[in-house]
């Protein structure tokens, strides 16, 4: 019991440094983390069933426990061991591909997500779902990987707050959607009114962009990670690294179009439920615009993002999948693995990225440098993009490499007759050779370069000297 409340003040005392830039986040994240064991064995419970239900009992049994994995970390190896550390994202997979490819580093995945585990564990050496955040600091104490590389994304950007204060290797922070392009970040009284989850990830950024030991932009340019540090007063070394298409994921279905001549659009990706406020959420809903191109004779299928239940799904999905059952067109699918979305949406003809951003409080400087994920999904499975224009960076990907069509929301009514003004041949062949060039085999050796380039000594909190990635004052392009 009383090594039990030494360890636990010991940890305190290392998340202290999260106060460093926020006393706040010091606050949230004390509750946040479940030090006390009624709050622990309540999330492990809970987190025991979801693989239970995800993964079978077998599967459950067969699984790493979380000692294992601090073993499987910890084994002596030839190699350099990576570190990945999410919630829910799946944007590492690309890279522990390319990274094992080299023969020269081994991968391991810390996820929070059950449902998934089967196709995480075809590219990383060793998966596991971790049961509470405690545990995940556990982890990271006792532990000494090459590196630890956090995929961030909304409401999990403290996991880098944790790499940063129990970690002695130093941590690299994946972003996602930035919170600080969340349309109250720059209004305190605004961000008070927020959950505190969102808050936290607010507060997480600051943090990050101060004591991160290197920042890699997942779904953003340079530029915007650029107006990142000007805001935070930041150094730290970045590099732009979206998630470039992987050969595995190459897929050619035969299209639905073949059979009735119908012109056959697919969409990838996070839906956000029509009863959530348009000005918020407007961009991510898509039931209207899923009339609308019904009504002029196309064909649309949404895929939503894997990481829903399928009771989630009928319980904040009800209307898509009534309109689903009432109009032969159109169809709202469970999402699926990459592996297999590459294949599924192989079989439509274009894929879409249109946002209908009018009404809504969208953040015009994000959209204008995002690079989103699925963008690269859609390559890979051989479509052209159909993108409106406030994409502007990858609007002009688009155009540069000629491999899709771009529009004004205002042209959406006439969408079926603009596809017709192309030569569709034309477009899926650029797209072949775009995915060339766009590939993760030509560029994982910049995130590598990044990986070993800026090194110093970092002092722990227990006054031991660990040489690790720290940051370096020249940027990595």
């Amino acid at each position: 019991m009383i090594h039990g409340l030494c360890r636990e003040k010991e940890m305190k005392h290392r998340l202290s440094k999260a106060g460093e830039t926020n006393p706040q986040l010091y606050h949230f994240l004390k509750e946040k983390i479940e030090f006390g064991k009624y709050h622990r064995y309540k999330k492990t419970i809970k987190q025991l069933i979801r693989k239970i239900i995800a993964m079978g009992i077998g599967g459950y049994l067969n699984s790493l426990s979380w000692r294992g994995i601090v073993n499987k970390i910890n084994s002596p190896s030839h190699k350099k061991k990576v570190l990945f550390i999410t919630g829910l994202t799946f944007n590492s997979v690309g890279m522990s591909i390319y990274l094992r490819k080299t023969g020269e580093f081994e991968t391991i995945l810390l996820t929070e997500n059950p449902w998934l585990v089967g196709f995480f564990r075809q590219y990383f050496d060793a998966v596991y779902v971790y049961n509470s955040y405690f545990e995940v600091i556990r982890i990271l104490i006792e532990t000494k990987p090459y590196r630890v590389h956090i995929h961030g994304s909304l409401h999990y950007y403290f996991l880098g707050v944790l790499a940063c204060c129990f970690s002695c290797t130093g941590t690299i922070a994946g972003f996602i959607d930035p919170p600080s392009f969340e349309p109250s970040a720059n209004n305190p009284e605004e961000l008070r009114k927020k959950p505190k989850d969102t808050q936290i990830d607010c507060f997480s950024e600051e943090f990050l962009f101060k004591k991160a030991d290197g920042v890699v932009l997942t779904m953003n340019t340079l530029v915007a990670g650029e107006k990142l540090q000007l805001r935070h007063n930041s150094k730290v070394p970045m590099l732009e690294f979206p998630t470039y298409v992987c050969d595995e994921f190459f897929e050619e279905e035969e299209k639905y179009s073949r059979k009735d001549g119908r012109t056959y659009l697919v969409y990838g990706g996070i839906v956000a439920p029509s009863h959530h406020p348009r000005e918020i959420y407007g961009a991510a809903q898509f039931l209207d615009l899923a009339k609308n191109f019904i009504h002029q004779g196309l064909c649309f299928h949404i895929y939503l993002s894997p990481h829903f239940s399928p009771m989630q799904i009928k319980t904040l999905y009800a209307d898509y999948v009534q309109f689903a059952a009432d109009s032969p067109g159109f169809k709202f699918q469970y999402g699926v693995p990459l592996d297999r979305a590459t294949k599924a949406f192989s079989r439509y003809d274009f894929a879409v990225m249109i946002h209908k951003t009018k009404g809504t409080k969208m953040n015009a400087f994000h959209f204008n440098t995002c690079i989103p994920t699925k963008f690269f999904t859609y390559l890979s499975a051989g479509l052209p993009v159909i993108i409106n224009k406030e994409f502007g960076y990858i609007v002009s990907v688009v155009k540069k490499y000629e491999i899709g069509i771009v529009i004004d929301q205002d042209e959406i009514d006439a969408l079926a007759e603009i596809i017709k003004r192309y030569d569709y041949e034309k477009l899926k062949a650029n797209v072949k050779r775009a995915r060339e060039e766009l590939s993760m085999k030509r560029h994982i050796d910049r995130l590598i370069d990044f990986y070993e380039k800026a090194k110093i000594t970092r002092v722990n909190t227990m006054g031991k000297e660990t040489d690790v990635l720290v940051q370096e004052t020249k940027f990595i392009q």
